[in-house]
């Protein structure tokens, strides 16, 4: 008798522990989903994103010896309209729809670039990406939840894609260039889209 009491004791204390177990993984549940909801978009400043962009470019240059570029804000003021241009009318292109490229820019810009070595002249180098506010999205119960990229992650995700491209790593270590400048547009919606453009000279 003291056993089956004993035993319907412990059966209502597991049930009722089973109950507060069940309680808790609902309420952390609960509490994950809504801390996913409410979890920000993270403030990505487009002055803040080129200067680190600019930064893991000439941490590149510095592993390999050469000379670190220095900053241009005429180069980004070019660079920043064409990476307007792009967003604005929805194309990721050297040239734009009119068939403009970087030279043509440069010139309309009031710059420009000449440097000789021997025979050859370099004229200036371009690069662009499209890279976005987030890294990926999940759906959950009707709700978008977002995994956010932080700037240092835009900039880093960036210039790796850049130096895996044969053509684009060729203008990040060309040993010729002494500066460089960088401009962002960033589509806020609905896209997140990152436009950057990247000048030499």
């Amino acid at each position: 008798m003291n056993l089956a009491i004993h035993s319907g004791a412990h059966d209502r204390a597991l049930q009722v522990f089973a109950i507060l177990a069940a309680v808790l993984a609902l309420c952390t549940t609960y509490t994950d989903a809504t801390a996913r909801q409410q979890k920000p978009k993270p403030t990505v400043e487009t002055a803040d994103l080129a200067k680190r962009l600019h930064a893991q470019i000439n941490k590149e240059r510095k592993k390999r010896g050469l000379r670190v570029l220095a900053w241009s804000d005429a180069l980004s003021r070019i660079a920043t309209r064409h990476s307007h241009d792009m967003a604005g009318r929805n194309y990721l292109s050297h040239d734009s729809p009119e068939g403009k490229g970087f030279s043509y820019r440069y010139r309309q810009g009031g710059y420009s670039c000449e440097i000789r070595v021997g025979m050859v002249v370099y004229t200036g180098a371009e690069n662009i990406a499209l890279s976005h506010l987030y890294n990926s999205m999940t759906t959950e119960n009707g709700g978008a939840h977002y995994n956010w990229n932080s700037a240092q992650e835009i900039a880093q995700r960036t210039v790796d894609g850049w130096m895996n491209s044969p053509g684009h790593r060729k203008n990040i270590l060309l040993p010729y260039w002494r500066q460089e400048g960088i401009g962002i547009e960033i589509e806020r919606s609905p896209g997140n889209k990152v436009y950057i453009t990247q000048n030499f000279c």
